[in-house]
C-alpha cells in the first residue's frame, strides 16, 4: 500500500460510489426524459445499475473484511469476486435495455431534436463519472481489491458512454435527428463488452487464478533468506479478493529436529508476511533433504 490514507479512502469511496451512481441516475433520467434524450435516458438506466452493483460491492466488501474462521478458514475474500459477477450482470441487464429501447426508436422514426438543457446534464455527468473513476481505481489499485477496480470500470464506463452520449446530442443539434439514438445504441455495446470482461474477472478469481510471477518470486526470495532452508520445492497461490493465499514447501536437511523444523517454518511464514505485500496467509510444509 503506497498511502496510510488508503485503507481510509477504501472504505469511503464504495459509499460514495453507491451514492453518486444513484443520484446520478435520477439525474440524467430526469433531464433526458424532459428533454427526450434517448441517449442521456440511456446513460441514466446505466448508471442505475452501476448504482446497483456499487450496492453489492459495498456489501462484499463488508463481508470480504472479516476475519478467517473454522468453518472459512481462508477468509471471506471470495465474496469480492461473487460481486464483480452480480455488478456484470446488472449491467448486462442494463444493456439490453438501452439496446431495444434505441432499436424501438429507430423503427418507430419521429425523434425530436433533444433540449439544450440535456447537452449542460452530460457535460456535468462527464466530469463526475471520471472523479468517481479515479477515485475508485486509486483505492482499488493499492488495496489489490478485485471489486473496487470493478466499481472503478463501471465509473469508466459511465465517462465513456457520456462521451458518446455528448457526441449524439450535438450531431441532433447539427441536423441529424438519429444522432442521439445512434449513441444510445453506442453505449448500449460499450456496456455490454464491460460486463463481459468484468464477468470473466470474477470467474478467473472465484477458480483460485494464481497470484503474478513477480510476487511468487518475492515469495521464495523472502523463503530462501531464511536460515535453514535448503530449497523450494513448490509455491502455489490463490487470491482471496484484496489479498493472497500461499501453499509453500520447503526443503530442509533431516538432520534437523523437530524443534528446529517448526522454528524455521514459523521464520519463514513470517517473513512472507512482513516483506510480501497482499499476503493474508501462509502454509508451509516441509520435505527433509
Amino acid at each position: 500500500m503506497k498511502y496510510s490514507d488508503c485503507q481510509k479512502c477504501g472504505q469511503t469511496s464504495p459509499r460514495w460510489s453507491f451514492f453518486g451512481n444513484t443520484l446520478a441516475a435520477l439525474f440524467k433520467v430526469l433531464i433526458g426524459t424532459l428533454t427526450g434524450s434517448k441517449g442521456l435516458v440511456a446513460d441514466g438506466v446505466h448508471s442505475a445499475a452501476d448504482a446497483m452493483s456499487s450496492l453489492f460491492i459495498l456489501v462484499a466488501l463488508k463481508v470480504a473484511d472479516k476475519p478467517h474462521d473454522d468453518k472459512h478458514p481462508y477468509g471471506y475474500g471470495k465474496i469480492e469476486y461473487i460481486s464483480t459477477l452480480f455488478a456484470s450482470v446488472f449491467l448486462f441487464v442494463g444493456a439490453g435495455s438501452i439496446f431495444l429501447d434505441a432499436l424501438k426508436t429507430f423503427q418507430l422514426g419521429g425523434h425530436d431534436t433533444p433540449g439544450n438543457a440535456a447537452l449542460l446534464a452530460t457535460v456535468i455527468s462527464l466530469g463526475f463519472s471520471y472523479l468517481m473513476y479515479d477515485s475508485n481505481t486509486c483505492a482499488g489499485t493499492q488495496l489489490s481489491s478485485p471489486a473496487m477496480l470493478a466499481d472503478a470500470n463501471e465509473s469508466k464506463a459511465d465517462s465513456i458512454t457520456s462521451v458518446a452520449v455528448l457526441f449524439g446530442l450535438i450531431g441532433s443539434k447539427l441536423g441529424y435527428p438519429n444522432a442521439d439514438t445512434f449513441a444510445a445504441v453506442v453505449v448500449s455495446l460499450f456496456i455490454f463488452n464491460m460486463s463481459v470482461e468484468m464477468f470473466l474477472q470474477g470467474i478467473n478469481g472465484l477458480i483460485d487464478m494464481s497470484v503474478d510471477p513477480e510476487v511468487m518470486a518475492e515469495i521464495v526470495a523472502a523463503s530462501m533468506n531464511i536460515e535453514g532452508v535448503a530449497g523450494v520445492k513448490s509455491v502455489k497461490s490463490r487470491q482471496m479478493g484484496q489479498k493472497n493465499w500461499v501453499d509453500l514447501e520447503i526443503g530442509i536437511s533431516k538432520k534437523k529436529t523437530m524443534h528446529e523444523v517448526h522454528g524455521i517454518t514459523k521464520k519463514v511464514r513470517d517473513a512472507i508476511m512482513k516483506d510480501v505485500d497482499g499476503i493474508s496467509g501462509v502454509s508451509v510444509a516441509t520435505y527433509p533433504i
